[in-house]
């Protein structure tokens, strides 16, 4: 998805104000409304939330899609974490028939051994890996739909120390 400055101007209100409603117990709405940009004309929607006291989500819709930071981390349909891994935050995002998402996670494992669970997993998938990186503690792979250029998907996985702080970035659609 191409950088949008109205939603940049929406994210950054929108965060400032998601400090506001850390400290709650279950979900709860801070803060919501619309947002109008001045040069432009066009507005967006957006929804701040804290659940839990630690975690809290920020929501915005326009006319082109909508875009989620925080909340729980989301892997794409049929890719399962890493055993013991503790998914770390994400977003996830729609535009215009187009989707994709970022979650990260961190595990007490070897960088190879998660690669190669979610390489399983992605392969079953009837994904195809076009791309291999391995430079120091980082490996990268990233692989397509062979039948779809614009379905991807990227696993990201840093050896430090006995763990691994990792990514899945995902997208699809256009």
């Amino acid at each position: 998805m191409r950088p949008n400055p109205f939603l940049s101007t929406a994210l950054a209100v929108s965060l400032s104000l998601l400090a506001a409603g850390c400290g709650s117990k279950s979900e709860t709405e801070v803060v919501s409304g619309s947002y109008t940009d001045p040069e432009t004309g066009k507005t967006a929607d957006y929804k701040i939330s804290s659940e839990d006291g630690d975690n809290g989500k920020v929501t915005i819709k326009t006319e082109e899609g909508e875009v989620q930071f925080g909340g729980e981390a989301k892997l794409p349909a049929g890719i399962t974490p890493y055993p013991g891994s503790k998914m770390t935050g994400g977003f996830a995002g729609s535009s215009e028939g187009k989707q994709g998402g970022l979650a990260s996670f961190e595990v007490k494992a070897r960088a190879a051994d998660v690669v190669a669970h979610y390489r399983r997993q992605i392969e079953a998938a009837g994904f195809k890996v076009k791309s291999e990186m391995n430079a120091e503690d980082t490996i990268m792979i990233s692989a397509e739909k062979p039948d779809d250029t614009k379905t991807s998907i990227q696993i990201t996985a840093t050896q430090n120390s006995d763990m691994v702080e990792g990514a899945v970035t995902y997208g699809s659609g256009g």
